[in-house]
């Protein structure tokens, strides 16, 4: 079913920073504990209240005047909170983390221009990372295949501009996809997804130890997130498509797990125009709902219960936009596309009933 209007745009922020001939999208939308944070693509990193009214950017380069290093010195594959270290992380595909003062993130809503507090180096070409305990959980790069998980040292241990050293482990796991976190009383795990399979993790202080439980999926994992007591995963349909011809990969479906043992709680399929692709976020947890983005800007609402019809809201678009790059704060989703322009758009008041 389909019925109401398509996202609000808001301000996206993207007329300070770098100029180079990146097509213009979304890169990272990402809500952190009173943040939500974007990455315009090659262009900055935006540090936004949950209205989504920016407060800092930042917009240098190490590679001016260089047209390539400068777009990948701006590619963002992760934006992370480091509360331990009062911190905000932002590492992009060469590798750098960027660390910004999480108290000198928050002025006077505007476009005020940031430098990081701190820089380190840390693994090249990861997709997937997460912050626990001071430290970077991430995938292994895709340029060495992706198996497993680097765990790094704490970082502040690192000399500032230093190497994190990190540990390989879980490689027989084979390539991760998808990453989360899931707390319990023995300390954090780390939720790894596959080709058609999950994995919980104990973190221990230098690596991950045997999985607590791996469990069978009917698609390659792309979101990890933990919400209202289960481990919600989806992706799209496993076939021997890569990721970065995100064009050719369709459908999928979602599972809810119980995270004490991985047992499936409910699951289904999801529309075949989801917007998937490499680092994108295109599914996730609303309330009891579930909000998947699809290709054209079109946001579909469902029920995993099946007890309410699924609707969906107006494209934004006639063709393609790439990759979605979505995130949920409050009763508001906030989504883009990295080749959608960019254009931020927000989707509230997503009932089921607003569609009929």
């Amino acid at each position: 079913m389909t019925g109401g209007q398509a996202g609000r745009e808001v301000d996206a922020a993207a007329g300070a920073g770098v100029r180079n001939s990146q097509a213009e999208g979304i890169g990272r939308v990402v809500a952190l504990d009173g943040l939500l944070c974007w990455n315009n693509l090659g262009r900055n990193v935006v540090f936004a209240d949950p209205e989504a009214r920016p407060h800092s950017v930042f917009g240098t380069t190490l590679f001016p005047g260089e047209d390539e290093p400068s777009q990948y010195d701006l590619d963002v594959h992760a934006i992370v909170h480091l509360p331990e270290l009062g911190l905000v992380g932002v590492l992009n595909h060469i590798g750098l983390l960027r660390a910004f003062q999480r108290a000198g993130i928050y002025g006077p809503a505007g476009e005020r221009l940031i430098e990081p507090a701190s820089h380190w180096w840390f693994a090249a070409d990861v997709e997937r990372t997460v912050a626990v305990t001071g430290r970077l959980v991430g995938s292994a790069p895709r340029s060495d295949g992706g198996a497993g998980v680097l765990v790094s040292a704490p970082l502040n241990a690192v000399p500032e501009g230093g190497h994190i050293q990190a540990t390989l482990c879980a490689t027989d796991f084979g390539e991760v996809t998808a990453l989360g976190l899931v707390p319990s009383p023995e300390g954090p795990l780390i939720a790894a997804g596959g080709d058609a399979k999950v994995a919980l993790f104990p973190l221990d202080e230098t690596r991950l130890r045997a999985p607590k439980w791996e469990a069978d999926v009917a698609f390659r994992v792309a979101t990890v997130d933990y919400h209202d007591g289960a481990l919600w995963v989806a992706g799209p349909d496993c076939a021997s498509v890569d990721d970065y011809n995100w064009e050719q990969l369709s459908g999928g479906g979602f599972a809810a797990l119980d995270p004490a043992d991985g047992q499936e709680i409910v699951s289904g399929p999801l529309p075949e125009d989801v917007a998937w692709g490499t680092g994108g976020v295109a599914v996730a947890p609303f309330g009891g709902l579930l909000v998947a983005a699809g290709r054209t800007g079109r946001l579909h609402v469902m029920d995993p219960a099946g007890e309410a019809s699924p609707w969906s809201t107006a494209p934004l678009a006639a063709t393609s936009l790439g990759i979605a790059h979505m995130a949920v704060v409050g009763e508001t989703v906030f989504c883009g596309f990295n080749r959608g322009g960019y254009r931020l758009f927000s989707f509230a008041q997503l009932t089921p009933a607003e569609g009929r």
